[in-house]
């Protein structure tokens, strides 16, 4: 005979319901939109993907984690101009993020895209946008990570990138200079190693429809007409990023030139400067501007050694423009048609 269950008793705690409803916690925020919210690399801890590897596949990984950037400032409208690069990147990858439903089948998002375009032209910038706007995981690999001199470790460096990719999905694998790592393979001269470490990342590449996630390839390029074919193919659509026209470069004027610190005097016409500035790109712009800025600290110099420079206020004139801008030669006009032309034979955009 089984002995009786004694039940203690426990006095309630006074002033206290003996049961409570939770009835709302969130306001304005749906389960998914907070599951969006929160990236990948911020739910899925490192410890539970390298918990079954080797030491020295470990140390990859860690090398390799220290590439992922988290997302930055950079919005769409930071971007001057480029409104057809976007929309492609919009389509390529943002949408295909936030809708999978609608990207399947003959839909599957894209594997690859490639911008092509001068020096200066924003390329590197657009990037940053992709990552700040999209919510993947973002990998910025220079090819410093990629190339290994020891044999066959450049293999395995690309191979537990992907790995890490899809474990991070969606991700993004943003590669700048391309050419440097993916020229093309019948080349005079090249290296054993370097064929090798090709053929792994067009591998991988074409691995990316197999397995479970969203990885997808974004590459930059200066000289796209160095690229191995085999590499092109991967890289679905192929965007020429051209040099800013009279409207943004005013509007880069206007970014740069129209702020607190700096007084304009008279006041200047930013479409006359873009007017004089026909085949700069940004990047020759900003500089254009740093020079008109040093061009008015050097007048100050001699008076500046025991005076506090505090609060200053630097007060530009037309003249002053116009001379940096006369001092300050375009890089990139030049390569321009070549980029057209190229875009007209392989581009796909």
């Amino acid at each position: 005979m089984r002995p009786p269950v004694m039940e203690l008793e426990k006095e309630a705690e006074p002033d206290l319901p003996s049961t409570f409803t939770v009835t709302k916690l969130l306001t304005n925020i749906s389960t998914e939109n907070l599951e969006n919210a929160i990236p990948a690399i911020e739910k899925k801890p490192l410890a539970g993907f390298i918990a079954t590897m080797t030491p020295d596949k470990r140390q990859l990984v860690e090398i390799l984690y220290q590439d992922i950037i988290r997302p930055s400032g950079v919005r769409w409208d930071d971007v001057r101009g480029l409104e057809a690069a976007k929309s492609i990147l919009m389509e390529s990858v943002v949408y295909p993020v936030r809708h999978p439903e609608l990207f399947t089948g003959l839909l599957e998002p894209w594997r690859g895209v490639l911008l092509h375009g001068p020096p200066g032209t924003g390329k590197t910038m657009l990037a940053r946008a992709v990552a700040s706007e999209s919510r993947c995981t973002f990998f910025n690999v220079p090819c410093s990570t990629l190339i290994n001199k020891w044999r066959g470790e450049s293999e395995k460096i690309v191979k537990v990138l992907f790995e890490m990719a899809f474990y991070y999905s969606p991700s993004i694998i943003f590669i700048d200079e391309v050419e440097t790592i993916a020229s093309e393979r019948s080349s005079v001269g090249e290296h054993e190693a370097s064929r090798r470490l090709k053929s792994q990342l067009l591998t991988e590449l074409d691995g990316v429809r197999e397995r479970e996630g969203l990885v997808f390839l974004l590459a930059n390029s200066n000289m796209p007409w160095e690229i191995d074919t085999a590499m092109l193919r991967r890289l679905e659509k192929r965007i020429y990023i051209p040099l800013p026209d009279l409207k943004a470069r005013a509007q880069l004027f206007e970014t740069y030139l129209n702020v607190r610190t700096i007084e304009l005097y008279p006041k200047v016409d930013f479409e006359l400067l873009a007017a004089k500035t026909e085949g700069y790109s940004g990047s020759d712009v900003k500089l254009a501007c740093k020079e008109t800025l040093m061009m008015n600290v050097r007048k100050m110099l001699p008076n500046m050694l025991n005076r506090s420079q505090s609060g200053r206020k630097d007060r530009l004139d037309l003249s002053d423009i116009m001379a940096a801008i006369e001092r300050t030669k375009p890089v990139s006009k030049n390569l321009a048609k070549k980029h057209v032309d190229w875009q007209e034979e392989m581009g796909c955009s």
